[in-house]
């Protein structure tokens, strides 16, 4: 016949797993209560989150506008990383200068501002194809995406009026 008290090893292994269990539900619950979603969402101005809600042809046209930026922002991305790594390099070498840490942060601010401006040249490109109506629409989903959950709003303090 088993013996029907538990071991010691086996006691600590439960309490263990109750304990990450815990840890764990806690995290998911800070985590969806701040910011309403566990994982990043893409931002308000992607080129998915202008297409939905669209009609098919006008997202086939933000489609193919994100496809033609596609390649110029995966090589300013991969030369902003580059230029952060070269940062890095230069921090942690043995002869480290300021001059030179100067030069790879001006590099890393250049490859940035390159990566910034393809994409807001990518919005401008989507922006401009919609009709006035879709602008409207894409700037109400906008707003209503700043404005948080239902659940949030609740939650804020008003003003006293």
């Amino acid at each position: 016949m088993a013996d029907a008290t538990p071991s010691r090893a086996r006691a600590v292994l439960l309490v263990l797993s109750l304990c990450l269990n815990v840890g764990l539900i806690a995290m998911i619950a800070v985590g969806m209560g701040r910011g309403g979603r566990l994982f990043a969402a893409p931002g308000v101005m992607a080129p998915a989150q202008i297409a939905r809600g669209l009609p098919q042809a006008q997202r086939e046209k933000i489609r193919d506008l994100a496809a033609e930026h596609r390649d110029a922002l995966r090589d300013r991305r991969r030369a902003a990383r580059s230029a952060r790594q070269e940062a890095l390099r230069v921090l942690d070498a043995p002869n480290y200068s300021s001059a030179d840490f100067g030069r790879a942060l001006d590099d890393v601010r250049a490859a940035d501002a390159a990566l910034e401006e393809e994409t807001v040249s990518l919005q401008h490109d989507m922006i401009d194809a919609l009709t006035p109506a879709e602008r409207r629409a894409v700037a109400e989903r906008i707003k209503a995406r700043r404005a948080g959950p239902w659940w949030r709003r609740l939650m804020r303090r008003t003003a006293p009026s």
